[in-house]
């Protein structure tokens, strides 16, 4: 294609390079500078000629609006950090008029990051995905973060420190009103002193817009914190089966919509509901433990129904009560009922709850995950712990017998058949 553009006091070889590489333009050539490439400079038109795809009239339409695209980086090189950044990496290359089409990704070892540029997979957690060649792992924390606009956090949340937060402050886009950072976390935290739970969503919030780091001229920008959270098997999403996920964003931006969504492979449904979308994402683990213990003791289908059931109610309660304004809809889209479907049924958390029962729950939880899970983390048993915690803070375990049982089950040595007992009380 040939691109006619004004460029007088203007760089255009450094905004197109990038879309030249990943082949969003065929060739490029600057008569006024010494680049192996095919677009055509003069100084009064800014007319497309001959548009050859959609991908190069967005191209195009991306450098005449003057718009700088926006950098998107992803932290974590896990399953679902591999999985989510093939799709946000594609919907990059074909949302051109928005995006910056490299896609750079952390991860804590350099091995690891040189296989994924050399292989195009990632071959320890996510085996046989093809990863886009516009991924760029590293391991350099401060080079993945530098000027991006979007920060996808997919650690687990063990590995997310204040050294973190103050690398996305420094070194994310100083310029843009407002970075979004979306958190694929399902963890939380135990908060001592207010005897309280931080969700991960509220412990990026209040680190990263802390005005104690603001700059001294006020021009630091907004952290915007969202959360994606859904039925999402990980090894299925590698073979681009079909799968759905909730987007809580406070603004619903649309943006974020096209950085996630793809008709063919992650349909996403957005929502203002930030809290109630990572709360059943967080909770759901808990029955997923319960399921697990009923798996280790043989039992069926129907015994595992009943404990979806009350754990369900007992998730809803229990995001009514230490939280505000959780919506009733969120609990019947893809962060509720579906994820809590797929994790009872096929997710890690109740395949490592049934190994622990077949064990006699002589193994620790930190031991089975290297056995079971070859080394995984998961956050299913540390969250039971983190849940319980609180309802004996607030005196409230009676009021949710189910996740006390399954805490009283899996760290307390009480007998795994009274996972069916807790289902035959009436609350």
């Amino acid at each position: 294609m040939t691109v006619v553009m004004d460029v007088k006091g203007r760089q255009w070889d450094k905004v197109l390079l990038p879309y030249v590489e990943y082949g969003c333009v065929e060739k490029c050539h600057f008569v006024n500078h010494q680049l192996p490439i095919t677009v055509v400079l003069t100084r009064h038109s800014s007319k497309l000629h001959h548009p050859t795809s959609h991908m190069t009239e967005q191209c195009h339409k991306r450098i005449c609006l003057e718009q700088k695209p926006r950098r998107v980086c992803l932290l974590g090189g896990g399953s679902f950090g591999t999985a989510i950044a093939r799709i946000v990496a594609d919907n990059l290359t074909q949302n051109l008029n928005i995006f910056h089409p490299e896609l750079r990704v952390w991860l804590r070892r350099q091995e690891l990051a040189d296989q994924i540029n050399s292989t195009h997979e990632n071959e320890q957690y996510l085996p046989g995905a093809i990863i886009p060649s516009n991924v760029i792992a590293d391991s350099d924390l401060k080079n993945v973060l530098e000027q991006a606009d979007v920060v996808i956090v997919g650690v687990p949340h063990q590995y997310i420190t204040d050294a973190m937060f103050d690398a996305i402050r420094e070194h994310a886009n100083q310029t843009a009103k407002t970075v979004h950072v979306v958190s694929l976390v399902k963890g939380i935290y135990w908060d001592e002193n207010k005897i309280l739970l931080n969700r991960v969503s509220e412990r990026l919030s209040k680190s990263l817009n802390n005005e104690a780091n603001a700059g001294s001229d006020g021009s630091s920008p907004h952290f915007e914190i969202s959360v994606l959270m859904g039925a999402n098997v990980y090894n299925q999403m590698g073979r681009d089966e079909f799968a759905e996920a909730t987007l809580g964003c406070p603004t619903k931006d649309p943006i974020l919509f096209q950085l996630f969504h793809d008709v063919d492979r992650y349909n996403i449904s957005m929502t203002m509901d930030v809290a109630g979308v990572e709360l059943c994402a967080v909770l759901k683990n808990v029955v997923a433990l319960g399921v697990g213990f009923a798996v280790g003791q043989d039992l069926g289908s129907n015994t595992k129904a009943a404990i979806i059931r009350r754990g369900l109610k007992e998730i809803i309660k229990f995001a009514k009560t230490f939280a505000e304004n959780v919506d009733d809809d969120t609990f019947f889209e893809s962060a509720g009922i579906a994820d809590l479907m797929t994790t009872c049924f096929s997710g890690r958390g109740q395949c490592l709850a049934a190994a622990f029962v077949k064990n006699g729950g002589e193994i620790s939880w930190g031991e089975l995950e290297k056995q079971v899970l070859e080394g995984h983390q998961i956050p299913d048993w540390h969250n039971v712990q983190m849940v319980y915690k609180l309802l004996h803070a607030k005196q409230a375990t009676s009021q949710f017998p189910f996740f006390t049982k399954v805490y009283q089950i899996g760290f307390l040595k009480a007998p795994p058949s009274q996972i069916v007992d807790v289902l035959k009380q009436k609350i």
